[in-house]
């Protein structure tokens, strides 16, 4: 990975990102779009990464999250000191209106929740109508090209991903993976690999 990757907007240390840096870089080219863009961040946990972008790049960002917890909900949408959004909430994907368009769309570690194959290409699909004929989607994904120990979550390739995307005229501008090996949910140890990249229209 190129290491000095930055963005324009980064003359903090990494230390005040709530993320690593190959997260930081898959989020670049939503950073870098103009302050008070519309930034929906589908699947936005604790909403970590959707209050960085909001503070940082004065973005108006709605995160959802079916497991959202109750203590992150922001009860509607909340304006920053330096300008910028942020609004949290307990939703998925099917409830966010079709008519509302964003400037950059996120979807960060959920495509496994998708379930198989199909659940995928609906997924993207929605997701990808939800954003402006310009905007960036970025994604991150645990990749089925490490074999694992356990069958808990259906974990889409990176063939299957890159196709669906290619058939919704969506090219990358940027695309890496990395492998890590780790345990959790009282699991053995195993390997994964994370695919990170950011589409865009030509």
């Amino acid at each position: 990975m190129n290491q000095s990757v930055r963005s324009s907007h980064d003359t903090r240390s990494a230390a005040a990102r709530p993320f690593n840096t190959h997260m930081h870089r898959v989020i670049e080219p939503v950073l870098a779009l103009p302050s008070g863009s519309a930034v929906l961040d589908i699947g936005c946990g604790d909403g970590a990464v959707g209050r960085w972008l909001a503070g940082r790049g004065r973005h108006h960002v709605l995160g959802i999250d079916l497991d959202l917890p109750d203590r992150a909900a922001t009860g509607g949408r909340r304006p920053l000191p330096d300008g910028g959004s942020l609004e949290l909430r307990k939703a998925d994907l099917a409830d966010i209106p079709q008519q509302r368009r964003y400037d950059g769309v996120l979807l960060l570690g959920v495509l496994h929740y998708a379930g198989s194959a199909d659940g995928v290409r609906r997924m993207l699909a929605a997701a990808d109508a939800l954003g402006t004929p310009d905007a960036p989607l970025a994604l991150s994904w645990i990749c089925d090209e490490v074999p694992l120990t356990y069958e808990e979550a259906y974990l889409p390739g990176r063939g299957l991903v890159e196709a669906v995307l290619a058939d919704l005229g969506r090219t990358a501008t940027t695309a890496w993976s990395r492998e890590v090996t780790h345990a959790h949910g009282g699991s053995p140890e195993h390997d994964h690999r994370i695919v990170y990249g950011s589409w865009q229209r030509p």
